[in-house]
């Protein structure tokens, strides 16, 4: 599947038309942005439904709703539409597969992928792998391209920033350094920039972050952070 923003989408939040040496930098910074929305919830929308053969950990669990012992699956993928088969086995190498009757188990919450499977969750009982075929829907939900883009573009307005005082230092070299001028009546005003006093340069400095806790794009992805049971 597409990046979760492209470069069209980048500049028209900017409001700005790219050169093609741009473009193709916005392509990589949204490719970026992409593996790192991946890798902060804990997901993807890389994938297109739907999923055969997906591995994942039967859980243990009792509860007084349900008197009978049985175990949870999470899925991968949500929200989950249909589960078509559902497999068992030992975590045991190349341990052959119980294939179970579709009675076995439900796809108790398909907003959360929540799986339950009978008769295999009491204590004691060998720890096992559920192999699972499911569809889901894989569009791109709203916000999570709202949080690419908005991530995406204050990256590239970084870097056009810093292009556009390159090429303003190029044609002037005594304005290296320089990050504001003020003239007053009797006195003029200069600010250095990070870079010229030392300082370590937006990008790279302390606690900087594309999902800072409490910004909108962590108020956003946080919303679809999956939980890894190790």
């Amino acid at each position: 599947m597409a990046d979760y923003v492209t470069a069209d989408q980048i500049a028209a939040a900017l409001g700005v038309t790219f050169t093609p040496e741009q473009e193709a930098q916005a392509d990589a910074v949204a490719a970026a942005v992409t593996s790192f929305i991946d890798g902060y919830t804990g997901r993807s929308w890389q994938t297109v439904s739907p999923i055969a053969g997906e591995t994942a950990p039967v859980l243990p669990t009792r509860s007084d709703a349900y008197p009978s012992a049985f175990g949870v699956v999470y899925l991968a993928h949500r929200p989950a539409v249909a589960v078509t088969a559902l497999s068992l086995r030992t975590y045991y190498p190349n341990d052959t597969l119980d294939d179970l009757d579709a009675a076995s188990y439900e796809l108790i919450d398909p907003e959360h992928g929540t799986v339950t499977v009978a008769g295999c969750g009491w204590l004691g009982y060998p720890a096992l792998v559920a192999v699972v075929d499911y569809t889901y829907a894989d569009a791109v939900p709203p916000d999570i391209q709202l949080a690419a883009t908005m991530i995406a573009s204050g990256v590239m307005q970084r870097a056009l920033t810093v292009q556009a005082g390159s090429a303003a230092i190029a044609a002037n070299p005594s304005l290296a350094g320089v990050q504001s001028l003020s003239v007053g009546q009797n006195d003029i005003a200069v600010t250095l920039s990070a870079t010229a006093t030392g300082g370590a340069s937006m990008g790279s400095s302390a606690g900087s972050s594309w999902a800072s806790p409490g910004s909108a794009v962590a108020g956003i992805l946080d919303q679809y952070r999956r939980v890894v049971i190790a």
